[in-house]
């Protein structure tokens, strides 16, 4: 009842055309009524009775019986199918719709495979039970209802004798129905797993042939794919039962009226064409009961489709949007962290503990430390990623989570290390981050980003179509275009998190270039592995197991010879970019690359 609750809303403007399906329905289940009664007069004044007219009479009115039925029949299918894939339509929409208003928590803990397997074999098992299930549960068992009354009318007696197979029938699915049910649950979970395994090998292929991995890949597939194979066949096992218990059930009933109505028609108390049209209804029906018990095996799947779908829809985000946001016009007074601390959602450790820190408008702020350090974080948390878990980011003194969450995030400019690119055209690429821009203003960032010249080389230019996350592009090549999709926004704050670590040395130049032209009149987070990019910083901001350890300029750190100094020269010496030094401090959990661990 909570699924069907649950779907009221998706049904309820669509009930005129629910209400138009339903008559289609009853119109085909008395037409059914109609065929059988035409036995009576068959068998009683043309078999017997030898009528012509009543014989003319029938061959007339059968073919327009049926021609009837056809038509109806159409009417009530397409009516049906219409209702379920409009429907399915708009819960695709809102599943589609609401994860992108779902926090970035959401996506933290749960596998996309699982996500994807709920939003393509979830739906498409929803929308076969609300295009079926109403259909023949409603059509059938309205043909049942005109068929016990045909019976009931031809004899009562044994038509009472009949009814005796509705509360076996309502046992029946009963107890096959949680069976069903469950299974059919386990085997979407098990779904999702499938699915992601399919996705994890897809995005990790280079992966795993690199380090032969295809056998361990392909054997825990098998593993699942087995678990799959056990939970469905125990739901096509339930299936296959209920069929032929049902016959076997309704062939019990049918040698008890065969009998009683021998003995009827011996004493004449009926007729050979009521016994016919008795007999014809009873396997009218048959058809409609059996359909009804195999139909609670699509039902139990649809429900439980439903239930896995709808607890992504009843998913809250948890940062969330103020109900009366402030909105962000520009930086005035600065960025400050007030002893903010954050953990990701199910870790034990802190990602950031106790920072302090104040950001000046148009200050240019370098953030480095050892790999897990709490610097991506950082920028996690600026953009509103995630909400601190204790203290507060302050803009202009104003709380962080008083602002709209677009209002703050269109005067944000980012660039990530792992660059993610759309399969659509290099403009579309580029201007998504700016609604509208002209092509002429799409060149210029290419442009900027140093990114115009490869992008001209290509078979269409900007309208070259990138493929699926920009495969077709080398890793520098798309960091650039990052680097473009930033740059034309124009942002009053920008955020660089390791914009130059795919490029080359050459590349690397002529992008740092263009963007230090950018840096003016900005306020810029510059978060590097490679140090000798922060060089020019007006000031850097130094983490260490997620604690701000150090601030100050390039050269005043490297005087004071703590973190940073340790470093910096470590990567003078070639050994590695923002990797932990010999005796230097390393990230919690982490060594030091001689092996020891750091102090």
């Amino acid at each position: 009842m909570n699924s069907l609750a649950r779907l009221a809303p998706y049904v309820l403007p669509h009930r005129t055309r629910f209400l138009q399906a339903c008559c289609a329905m009853l119109g085909v289940a008395l037409l059914n009524g109609l065929s059988v009664w035409l036995l009576k007069p068959a068998v009683d004044y043309v078999f017997i009775s030898k009528e012509t007219a009543t014989l003319k009479l029938l061959v007339a009115a059968i073919p327009l019986a049926f021609f009837l039925k056809m038509v109806i029949q159409y009417t009530q299918s397409y009516l049906m199918s219409w209702l379920g894939q409009r429907i399915t339509q708009r819960i695709r929409e809102d599943l589609f719709r609401h994860m992108h208003e779902l926090s970035m928590d959401f996506f933290w803990k749960r596998k996309s495979g699982e996500i994807l397997s709920r939003l393509t074999n979830d739906l498409n098992n929803l929308a076969s039970g609300l295009q079926f299930v109403p259909l023949y549960l409603i059509r059938d068992s309205l043909t049942v209802v005109v068929l016990l009354f045909v019976m009931f009318y031809i004899y009562w007696q044994f038509a009472l004798i009949a009814i005796i197979a509705i509360p076996l029938a309502g046992g029946v699915l009963t107890v096959l129905g949680k069976k069903l049910r469950s299974a059919s649950r386990q085997s979407q979970e098990i779904m999702g797993e499938i699915y992601h395994r399919f996705q994890e090998s897809l995005q990790g292929m280079l992966v795993v042939k690199a380090f032969n991995y295809e056998s361990g890949a392909i054997q825990k597939f098998n593993r699942e794919n087995d678990l799959f194979f056990e939970q469905m066949m125990r739901y096509f096992r339930a299936t296959a039962l209920s069929g032929p218990l049902m016959e076997f059930l309704g062939s019990l009933l049918l040698a008890c009226i065969v009998y009683q109505a021998g003995w009827a028609i011996f004493r004449n108390r009926m007729t050979p064409g009521d016994f016919f049209t008795f007999l014809g209804s009873f396997f009218a029906a048959y058809q409609p009961i059996k359909n009804l018990s195999q139909l609670n095996a699509t039902l139990q799947m649809a429900l439980s489709a439903s239930d896995r779908i709808f607890s992504i829809l009843e998913e809250k985000p948890t940062v969330r949007e103020n109900p009366k946001p402030v909105l962000f016009r520009s930086l005035r007074q600065g960025i400050t962290l007030e002893n903010v601390s954050f953990r990701y959602p199910e870790r034990d450790t802190w990602a950031l503990r106790n920072v302090d820190l104040h950001i000046r408008p148009g200050e240019i702020v370098g953030v480095a430390g050892p790999s897990g350090s709490g610097k991506t974080t950082l920028v996690h948390l600026l953009l509103r990623l995630f909400d601190p878990t204790e203290g507060r980011i302050l803009l202009d003194g104003t709380d962080l989570r008083e602002f709209g969450l677009s209002s703050v995030r269109e005067h944000v400019g980012m660039v990530t290390q792992d660059t993610v690119l759309f399969n659509d055209t290099v403009y579309g690429n580029v201007g998504l981050s700016k609604p509208g821009a002209s092509t002429r203003e799409i060149r210029q960032a290419l442009e900027v980003a140093d990114a115009l010249s490869f992008v001209e080389q290509m078979p269409l230019a900007g309208e070259t179509q990138l493929g699926e996350r920009g495969t077709r592009l080398s890793g520098g090549q798309r960091q650039r275009l990052a680097i473009a999709r930033a740059v034309i926004k124009e942002p009053p704050i920008l955020i660089l998190d390791e914009a130059t670590s795919n490029l080359d040395s050459a590349s690397e130049k002529g992008v740092q270039q263009a963007l230090e032209r950018l840096y003016k009149g900005r306020t810029v987070i510059l978060i590097a592995h490679r140090l000798s990019t922060l060089q020019n910083a007006d000031r850097i901001a130094v983490f260490h197991r997620g604690e701000l350890v150090e601030t100050g300029r390039h050269s005043a750190l490297v005087q004071k010879g703590g973190v940073y100094a340790t470093l910096f020269k470590f990567q003078q010496l070639g050994a590695g970019d923002g990797a932990s030094a010999p005796g230097a401090p390393a990230a919690e959990g982490e060594t030091a690359a001689d092996g020891r661990l750091s102090s």
